[in-house]
């Protein structure tokens, strides 16, 4: 299973086969590989689901609204992967 994210294509960018665009997650832009992407499956103002660096799929503005909302309650919208904790491997869950 893998957890996918909501981003909307802001811009395509030139070169690298036409693979790349720019999208912005949770506000912040990012290059993301659209090449698993049909041709012509997406415009600047589409929404697309990202895992890893790839946009795997295109959804309109209501799904990708519905997985940033339940993102948000799971508190993993960060796209700085902040965990809350300052440690690197996340939050301390020891409750002793």
């Amino acid at each position: 299973m893998c957890l996918g994210i909501p981003g909307r294509v802001v811009e395509r960018v030139e070169g690298f086969g036409d693979q790349l665009a720019l999208v912005t997650v949770a506000g912040v832009p990012r290059r993301i590989n659209v090449g698993l992407l049909d041709d012509g499956a997406f415009d600047v103002g589409s929404w697309v689901v990202i895992h890893m660096g790839f946009a795997l799929e295109v959804v309109d503005e209501t799904a990708a609204g519905e997985a940033q909302e339940g993102l948000e309650m799971l508190g993993r919208a960060d796209p700085d992967g902040a965990s809350g904790s300052d440690s690197p491997t996340g939050p301390d869950l020891d409750t002793n």
